[in-house]
């Protein structure tokens, strides 16, 4: 397979659609810094300041580096599932793959050689869009923070969740002879996959979370009735109202299995949109995704304070409980460094189930 691999990289680096993709990977982040900084200048002109660094923490920046050079994530695949079903489909018409049988290689060697090399060229493209927009951020006068290299750890994963779409693709290229069902069926994957994942991401919360919360709450509750401030039949009608359902809806039950089993939700958990940080001071670049502004009011507030509670979505159980009070509930909390894991280990199974059966379907076509 290794001269199959060799012979497939060389192709790779021949075709003129590689280096347009390739142009686009390295200009596209570059415009986009230069972008920020127009629209930071023109923040700082309308309060009749000039242009500086000076004005923005580190976490801006910190912020500003994540959204230019994570975009990969949204900007790439229509041109990824261009690129692969181009390459690919040709192979059908030319004759190229009924030659390679012909000379006398194995069908898993064919597979494995268009699979890799496919992932060989998305991952150059990643990196060189990543490095592209750490230049851009640089002469576009923003500096780059990486957060003492922690950034790239994520963007690692960013890469790998990027894989699944690139096999997905090959496989879809590699399953119809002809080039235009293949190129349709990509396209719209390419399209739709952001806004799903999006959605999806917005339910990641754990059931764990939620009933840690109930716990907390209770406690609260007893010692709210023990001062007087609540009835215990009040208590049971609160309980009964707020519970797990109401916390975790229909959208939850519907949308949260596929959270867990399926890469989907890495735009939603790792903030891939970006424009949070369009607007000086706006921008977060967080170390955990915290779950408890899901149920507590975020604010430091008593159960009487009205106004904050009606303000909160979740503040109707009258249990008055801040975020602050949930900040040592472990499941409350998710760090990145773990998370990136989790997203690396599901990536990885979703790319070989998705190869495998992709080289079921090969290994039985009918290649002449």
């Amino acid at each position: 397979m290794l001269k199959l691999l060799k012979f497939e990289i060389k192709r790779i680096y021949s075709s003129v659609f590689f280096w347009i993709v390739t142009g686009f990977s390295f200009i596209w982040p570059i415009l986009t810094a230069v972008i920020f900084r127009l629209i930071y200048q023109f923040e700082f002109s309308a309060i009749g300041e000039k242009f500086s660094t000076d004005f923005l923490d580190t976490n801006t920046i910190r912020g500003l580096t994540w959204a230019v050079s994570v975009a990969f994530i949204t900007e790439l695949p229509k041109f990824i599932a261009l690129f692969t079903c181009i390459h690919l489909g040709r192979d059908y018409t030319d004759g190229i793959i009924r030659n390679k049988i012909i000379a006398g290689h194995s069908r898993i060697s064919i597979f494995g050689s268009y699979i890799l090399s496919q992932v060989a060229a998305s991952t150059f493209f990643c990196v060189v869009y990543i490095l592209a927009a750490l230049l851009g951020l640089t002469v576009a006068g923003f500096g780059v923070d990486l957060h003492h290299g922690e950034m790239l750890g994520r963007l690692a994963t960013g890469i790998v969740v990027f894989l699944v779409m690139t096999v997905a693709f090959s496989v879809i290229a590699l399953s119809f002879r002809k080039r235009a069902l293949p190129l349709i069926l990509c396209i719209l994957i390419a399209i739709v996959s952001n806004g799903v994942g999006s959605v999806i991401g917005m339910y990641n919360c754990p059931r764990k979370a939620c009933k840690d919360y109930i716990d907390f709450r209770a406690e609260r509750y007893e010692e709210m009735v023990d001062n007087g401030e609540i009835d215990e039949r009040t208590v049971r009608n609160l309980e009964k109202d707020y519970g797990m359902d109401y916390y975790l809806g229909t959208p939850w039950k519907i949308f949260h299995p596929v959270y867990v089993i399926s890469p989907f939700g890495f735009e939603g958990d790792y903030s891939t949109g970006g424009t949070s940080y369009l607007l000086p001071g706006s921008g977060e670049y967080e170390n955990e995704i915290d779950f408890s502004d899901k149920f507590a009011v975020d604010g430091d507030v008593g159960a009487d304070d009205l106004i904050q509670l009606l303000l909160s979505s979740y503040g109707d159980d009258r249990a008055g409980i801040t975020v602050k009070d949930l900040k040592k509930v472990k499941s409350m909390h998710m760090p990145y460094s773990t998370l990136n894991w989790i997203y690396v280990g599901k990536s990885l199974i979703w790319i070989a189930a998705i190869g495998g059966w992709g080289f079921a379907i090969f290994r039985k076509k009918n290649l002449f």
